[in-house]
């Protein structure tokens, strides 16, 4: 086999590789995509919770990271909401979301973008500019969804 068969068999392979991982991700099963879900908006709650505490101690700047964090999950949300995944046992998740999806999406993008600008004002130290994004990211962002898209707490 020449080196160029080689290089082809390869491209192939990996190409098939890539596929089937984003066809797994397709097929996930409603269990699967609730527990990955609760565990990226803990990850995000963590962050935020991380921002206000830094904000607190006047550590703007450090901000960066944790927006930085927000910007990634956020472009990872909507993938980890196929339809049909509702469980009123385990997860909150409104039948909404799938009735009003573009408008879901929407709240993603909006976290995602917003997450950004978060980053970039944090790095310029700017304690006024960055408490006034993390307000508003709180109240119209994540607010934004949570209050159409996710049900009220569950009891245990």
């Amino acid at each position: 086999m020449t080196l160029l068969s080689r290089i082809v068999v390869v491209v192939v392979s990996l190409g098939v590789a890539v596929a089937g991982c984003a066809s797994m991700r397709a097929k996930m099963n409603p269990d699967e995509a609730i527990a990955a879900r609760q565990k990226l908006m803990k990850e995000q709650g963590a962050a935020m919770r991380s921002i206000s505490d830094k904000m607190k101690a006047g550590q703007v700047q450090a901000v960066e990271s944790d927006a930085k964090t927000l910007e990634d999950t956020a472009t990872k949300i909507t993938a980890l909401f196929p339809e049909g995944s509702v469980n009123p046992a385990t997860s909150r998740a409104k039948p909404e979301i799938w009735q009003k999806w573009p408008e879901f999406e929407g709240h993603a993008k909006k976290l995602e973008s917003q997450a950004k600008m978060l980053a970039d004002i944090a790095k310029t130290g700017n304690a006024d500019a960055t408490g006034k994004m993390v307000a508003d990211m709180g109240r119209g962002t994540c607010g934004g969804c949570h209050t159409p898209f996710r049900g009220p707490e569950i009891k245990k």
